[in-house]
């Protein structure tokens, strides 16, 4: 697949996960949350089930299990100062979803309402992102490193990555990583404000 700049059509603030994909990039639902419960997003004026009428037509699509549901209150608190991310386990009722992880609350956002976005998951045969990352937050133009899984499945730990720099490199996901240990070195991603272009 040969992706160059007239092929990017969308864009979605990165969330640092081991597990999960960069999703969507399309929005299928979004709003803010009425209450907060771990692992679990609660919002009354959500319609999460999906809805088909007597006819057989789908009036309301709803969302479904395996969507990516991004937390973006986080965006600014977490250290990578982008959203979190969990996968939909269940839907629990129209307005009650149950999440992988306890992406909700955020420590430091308000206690009941936090912006979310829900996205179809990147899973089978993934799309493939482009990144680029963003200044760090004290806006002083120091490089970072990005901890990737590559389209073609590998692991990569890129180095001294400029802000406002484009990877030349083709990713699913960008990984938190791990601390150095006697045996391995450090993968740990330390850029920030990181965008994927799909």
């Amino acid at each position: 697949m040969i992706i160059n700049t007239s092929s990017y059509t969308n864009a979605i603030p990165v969330a640092l996960n081991d597990n999960i994909n960069i999703p969507g990039p399309k929005v299928r639902a979004s709003g803010t949350t009425t209450s907060l419960t771990n692992n679990k997003l609660v919002d009354t004026n959500a319609s999460f089930l999906q809805v088909i009428d007597a006819k057989g037509n789908v009036t309301n699509q709803g969302v479904q299990r395996g969507q990516i549901v991004y937390n973006m209150a986080a965006m600014n608190t977490t250290a990578w100062l982008g959203p979190e991310a969990a996968e939909i386990l269940d839907i629990e009722d129209d307005n009650t979803l149950l999440l992988s992880a306890n992406i909700f609350p955020v420590t430091g956002a308000p206690s009941t309402t936090q912006q979310y976005k829900i996205y179809d998951a990147n899973k089978a045969n993934p799309k493939g992102a482009i990144i680029m990352v963003g200044d760090n937050i004290a806006g002083n133009n120091t490089k970072s490193d990005v901890f990737v899984k590559t389209l073609d499945g590998e692991d990569v730990l890129v180095q001294g990555v400029a802000p406002g720099e484009t990877l030349d490199l083709i990713v699913q996901r960008v990984m938190v990583g791990s601390a150095a240990t006697s045996g391995a070195p450090s993968t740990l991603t330390t850029a920030e404000k990181i965008t994927a272009f799909i």
